[in-house]
């Protein structure tokens, strides 16, 4: 009877293991050097003595990375897909061109295409950035498939890309980076019409993209321009390349109709008024809020309806201002931001709603003025004069007030400002 039981255990075991759904996620590039597209950025210039950035400067093979494992990483967490990585690591340090370890993590494409039909994969994606001239204000995605713009060589290949093409473009959609083509559109291309070439294998497989030259369905994402210097400072943020793996997981929900997502995200982007014209690497397109400087080092703080701090988050020093909050219950929340030489903003001020399997993007100016502790009388917000009086309101003393004036009160325990 035990024999009987373990067998019928390893039987449900294989398959469940069997009915999951198998994506290959390839990270593009793979090493620190100068094939891996590295640029200079504001914290990270290029070094003399290599003519690269450090490894915490602008790589594609980092920001590939970075999205990658968050996608697959969310994948294999939901229980219904089965991942393998073309790499989940990004090296040698220091790059040696020529090295015997030079091409640990940057491997061939036709070795990476021949694995992933060895494998059997359901779907193939393959994570990138674009480029062109640096410095140039062109800021858009492209997904190419294997095949003609009329005819996908992998079916279903065009298909995916479809359905995928509205999750990632959710953010440039909402204004959160400047998307200069495309609005209404989609740029979703066959490589043979695209490059105006192909090619055939040693197995009889016909494409351009190397790494696009096997039979299961799949494509190459470009998600955005890296020479576009204010996103290419955005993508120095881990957590901007995570969200960008997590719209690609979102889409792959999508394409194999799994609806198990119930959580939300917060992705914000802090700026001063001031003008980022000063800025050397940082030439914004015209009318994006790029044009104005990115706030470094402010302290983010979550708050849910009920007043509640939910998580907190510092911005860095690379000239983004990105902040994001992750895996948040559907429902509404408020952020509250205090740094050095602006105004510390507290209380329910800038709401926000989160819905499943979404995440909001929130664009902030940050004010001017004398930065004070959290939770300071002088910092608090939320009710302004023309909104409708709440009732039991007390003043610090614990006396009741029927007609408010501009002041601190305690409004259901909590210190609101009027």
């Amino acid at each position: 009877m035990k024999k009987t039981i373990i067998l019928l255990a390893l039987l449900m075991a294989t398959t469940m293991q069997a009915q999951q759904i198998k994506v290959y996620l390839n990270a593009g590039h793979g090493s620190w050097g100068p094939n891996d597209r590295p640029m200079p950025t504001i914290p990270y210039p290029m070094l003399p003595e290599t003519g690269r950035p450090d490894t915490c400067g602008f790589y594609e093979s980092n920001t590939n990375l970075w999205k990658t494992l968050e996608c697959g990483t969310r994948l294999k967490r939901n229980g219904n897909f089965k991942v393998k990585y073309s790499r989940t690591k990004n090296g040698p340090y220091p790059y040696r061109e020529g090295a015997s370890n030079e091409f640990r993590y940057n491997r061939s494409l036709s070795e990476i295409s021949a694995e992933v039909d060895t494998w059997g994969a359901d779907m193939f994606l393959s994570i990138h950035s674009n480029a062109t001239s640096e410095g140039a204000l062109v800021n858009y995605p492209l997904f190419l498939y294997r095949g003609t713009d009329a005819e996908d060589y992998a079916a279903n290949s065009k298909a995916m890309c479809q359905k995928i093409w509205p999750r990632l473009t959710e953010a440039m959609h909402a204004d959160f980076e400047p998307m200069t083509h495309y609005q209404s559109s989609t740029n979703i291309r066959g490589d043979i019409d695209f490059y105006h070439s192909s090619w055939t294998n040693d197995k009889g497989i016909t494409g351009y993209l190397g790494v696009l030259h096997h039979l299961s369905p799949g494509f190459l994402s470009e998600g955005f321009f890296h020479t576009y210097q204010p996103s290419r400072h955005r993508a120095l943020n881990k957590d901007w390349c995570r969200q960008e793996g997590i719209r690609y997981y979102r889409g792959i929900l999508d394409y194999f109709n799994v609806n198990t997502d119930s959580l939300g995200c917060i992705m914000g982007q802090l700026h001063s008024r001031k003008k980022s014209s000063d800025l050397e690497l940082f030439a914004a397109i015209s009318g994006s809020l790029d044009e104005y400087m990115p706030a470094n080092g402010i302290t983010v703080r979550l708050k849910d309806n009920n007043g509640e701090i939910v998580d907190t988050y510092e911005t860095d020093q690379n000239y983004n201002g990105i902040f994001v909050f992750y895996d948040l219950r559907p429902g509404r929340y408020y952020i509250e931001m205090k740094g050095e030489g602006f105004r510390t903003r507290q209380g329910k001020v800038n709401a926000t709603t989160v819905k499943a399997k979404t995440t909001t993007y929130k664009s902030i100016f940050m004010i001017d003025g004398e930065s004070t502790p959290f939770d300071d009388e002088t910092g608090i917000e939320g009710v302004s004069s023309s909104q409708s009086t709440p009732q039991n309101i007390y003043d610090l003393s614990g006396r009741r007030v029927t007609t408010p004036r501009k002041g601190i009160y305690i409004i259901d325990g909590k210190k609101i400002a009027f």
